[in-house]
């Protein structure tokens, strides 16, 4: 199996001012099993992969402009020392990094009811990815030992160092998101059992010390079996799949906004949450349309995303799910007492204002993410296209590329279809 990484670039022709150039590398990534997450640094010249076999592998950016993971790799991704280690006890659902304030840090989300923070070192360590009787010695390999030399691994490239593990949830933990850096070292992560969980460094020069400084509880129907609305979709949906509690979040990064959240569903429900310093508690400012059928069968919310907001006086906020629709939501900042029904009128007084919801796609979509100005929305699903949407001078969007991956395993790695 492998992964194709493609890095855009604008050129330009008489016809086409603004057409997209796509350059392309396949990956064999190296896992055994399928790739549950991509998730790229600050900077854009890193990022990790998270798998259902367990394991994490992060990859760099070389000076030639290929990706490889490990000290010691050739020019097409492959390493002799991957950068690779044993995250989890179960599958690893998720994977994101911190700002770069706070070093070389990641999170990891995982089917074992747990997230663990990791911490990148200098030095060689016993490496993590090895098979089974080595996720028994992730104490003596979190302290660094390298002294163990034994046959299930070599004292070789791996570099991360496991510094906190978080095991509050009773499910599995299904997405995990560091807070901008403005918040301070704060993660959010969202479990199976429909419970938010803020976590907060005690100290960001000792990161053993994390505490559990919120809690968002879900409400009975994000939680609870809906047998007749899995008997109305009738196409074979499996209800453990549908009951997931917390499915996807993402913090607001405005550095004006207090600490707010939006998170996702499997019963559908997107809400916004906001801190509120009088309450000293996590509270409902505002519901957004929820992600349903035509016959308002609920359907889970598979992934959210708070774009940047630079210099705009409202925010943006796409949500996708398994009704097959990709939307973009616009909220402003409201002078109280206009929450939405359903939300805190505490909370709703912050406040915070929804004007209007546009759906994009009508197709299978799975992942939706903001570049970093917030102007430029991708959506990717199971039909290996990777969509790039944009507004227009009217503020509606539209699709202005197509990056299209390789499923043949033949020929070129993409190509890019301009609208």
């Amino acid at each position: 199996a492998s992964s194709t990484i493609s890095r855009l670039s604008t050129g330009s022709t008489p016809s086409k001012p603004h057409r997209l150039i796509s350059t392309s590398q396949i990956l064999p990534h190296g896992h055994l099993d399928y790739v549950h997450d991509i998730s790229f640094d600050y900077y854009g010249r890193r990022f990790a992969t998270a798998s259902g076999d367990r394991t994490v592998r992060v990859w760099d950016l070389n000076s030639d402009g290929m990706w490889m993971s490990g000290e010691l790799g050739s020019g097409n991704g492959n390493a002799t020392k991957p950068n690779e280690w044993v995250a989890a006890r179960g599958a690893v659902r998720r994977v994101c990094w911190s700002h770069p304030e706070f070093g070389q840090l990641l999170a990891t989300a995982g089917a074992d009811h747990s997230v663990v923070i990791w911490e990148e070192r200098e030095g060689n360590f016993k490496s993590l990815a090895t098979p089974d009787d080595n996720i028994n010695n992730n104490a003596a390999m979190a302290g660094g030992n390298t002294n163990n030399t034994s046959s299930s691994g070599d004292t070789t490239s791996s570099r991360w160092v496991q510094k906190a593990t978080l095991s509050d949830a009773r499910r599995a933990v299904t997405t995990v998101e560091f807070a901008p850096r403005h918040l301070g070292l704060r993660l959010a992560s969202g479990s199976a059992d429909g419970v938010v969980r803020i976590y907060e460094a005690l100290d960001t020069m000792n990161l053993n010390h994390w505490k559990l400084d919120g809690v968002i509880e879900a409400e009975v129907e994000d939680t609870a079996d809906n047998t007749e609305a899995g008997q109305q979709m009738n196409i074979g949906d499996n209800l453990s799949n549908e009951n997931m509690g917390v499915s996807s979040l993402s913090w607001c990064t405005g550095r004006f906004e207090p600490a707010t959240l939006c998170v996702g569903f499997s019963s559908g429900r997107v809400s916004l949450y906001r801190y509120d310093d009088g309450a000293r508690s996590w509270l409902e400012a505002i519901r957004l349309p929820n992600h349903a059928t035509a016959n308002g069968v609920p359907r889970g919310v598979l992934d959210v995303a708070w774009a940047p907001n630079v210099g705009r006086s409202y925010h943006l906020i796409a949500t996708c799910g398994k009704d097959n629709r990709l939307r973009v939501h616009r909220v402003k900042r409201g002078r109280g007492g206009k929450g939405e029904e359903g939300a805190s009128q505490t909370a709703a007084s912050s406040s915070l204002v929804h004007e209007g919801t546009e759906d994009l796609d009508r197709s299978e979509v799975w992942r939706c993410q903001w570049n970093l100005t917030g102007t430029v929305l991708a959506s990717s699903g199971d039909c290996g296209v990777v969509k790039l949407w944009k507004s227009d001078f009217q503020g509606k969007f539209k699709c202005i590329s197509e990056i299209v991956g390789d499923t043949t395993g033949m020929g070129a790695a993409s190509a890019v279809r301009n609208q």
